[in-house]
């Protein structure tokens, strides 16, 4: 799709297509996130807080398994250490 840019008030737009915001699954309300990489501009869909907590839990989850397993007993500990 080639489009123009457009002036809106004191700024410049852009108007999306409906086949466009079909594709990529937004709608009028949705909030994005507009950013440039590499001479290109990129337009995503803002995540809402909290969207991705589940999967930074899981992943902090597996990293401290990982770090810090279950059964951390050396010698010292089955043998020597007491309680006073």
């Amino acid at each position: 799709m080639e489009t123009k840019i457009k002036k809106i008030g004191n700024s410049l737009g852009v108007i999306l297509s409906k086949s466009i915001l079909a594709a990529t699954e937004m709608k009028e309300t949705d909030r994005v996130v507009i950013t440039s990489q590499q001479g290109k501009i990129v337009i995503e869909k803002a995540r809402l807080p909290r969207e991705d907590w589940g999967e930074m839990i899981m992943q902090a989850k597996e990293e401290e398994e990982r770090f810090f397993p279950e059964e951390l007993e050396n010698k010292f500990d089955r043998e020597d250490w007491a309680w006073e």
